[in-house]
């Protein structure tokens, strides 16, 4: 059963040429609950995101603490997953889920490498995923940094991502959450690392994510600075020539 409640956050940013607005949408689904039961939300996960796939370069925390989850792997495979019926300990993620959060030693960062690219990439949006076999850990809680090339220093997105849906009580439940920039169509450029960190006091100690996905595309020479880069490999080939 899938709710219509959408909820959004936005953060007014100053800059010297522009007014940016980071905003975040969260929304949930609600599954059947009950014994036997299954449910696999209709969010479309990415597969093709810039961390789909990797291993994260640093990470703190014990993501698959408990619970039989799927760990760390399950942040970047590009699925969702299923969602087991309410019920036990043994039943409750079936792997699904990565667990995070900080409390009882879960999952408290993560972070994922983009330095395949020499100028790095340009983020659009960032999309979590995130719930369980029922309302007892199914809220999000986390933050998001970047890098950029040539700075090893990471920036915060300026909020945090704090949603905790209202869902009754033996049903399974999916949440999503994008941010993005509502004024430019770059959250940061020159990306070359990205992080994600939850902190404590989230319900229960921790609760679980399903994948992460960063939105973006490989930043490319500017016209100009191509011209200039092909003219001095010709002017070098002519000089070795003489």
């Amino acid at each position: 059963m899938k709710t219509p409640s959408i909820f959004v956050t936005s953060v007014l940013l100053g800059a010297a040429t522009a007014r940016a607005t980071v905003v975040v949408t969260s929304v949930f689904e609600v599954g059947p609950g009950g014994v036997g039961s299954t449910f696999t939300p209709s969010y479309a996960v990415a597969t093709n995101d810039l961390i789909n796939g990797m291993t994260p370069s640093a990470f703190s925390g014990d993501f698959a603490v408990t619970e039989f989850t799927g760990g760390l792997p399950v942040l970047t495979d590009g699925s969702y997953g299923v969602i087991t019926e309410p019920g036990g300990a043994a039943d409750r993620t079936h792997g699904a889920f990565g667990i995070a959060g900080g409390g009882t030693g879960s999952g408290t960062s993560v972070t994922y490498s983009l330095a395949l690219n020499p100028l790095g990439y340009n983020i659009s949006s960032v999309a979590v995923y995130g719930g369980w076999n029922d309302n007892g850990r199914d809220q999000q809680l986390f933050t998001v940094s970047y890098s950029v090339v040539g700075d090893s220093a990471f920036v915060t997105l300026p909020l945090t991502v704090n949603f905790n849906p209202a869902v009754g009580a033996n049903l399974q439940t999916a949440n999503r959450s994008i941010i993005s920039d509502n004024a430019l169509p770059f959250l940061a450029s020159n990306v070359d690392a990205i992080r994600f960190d939850f902190p404590a006091g989230v319900e229960n100690g921790y609760t679980g994510y399903a994948e992460l996905d960063v939105i973006g595309t490989a930043v490319v020479p500017e016209p100009g600075a191509a011209l200039l880069s092909a003219l001095a490999g010709c002017g070098l080939m002519v000089r070795r020539r003489r």
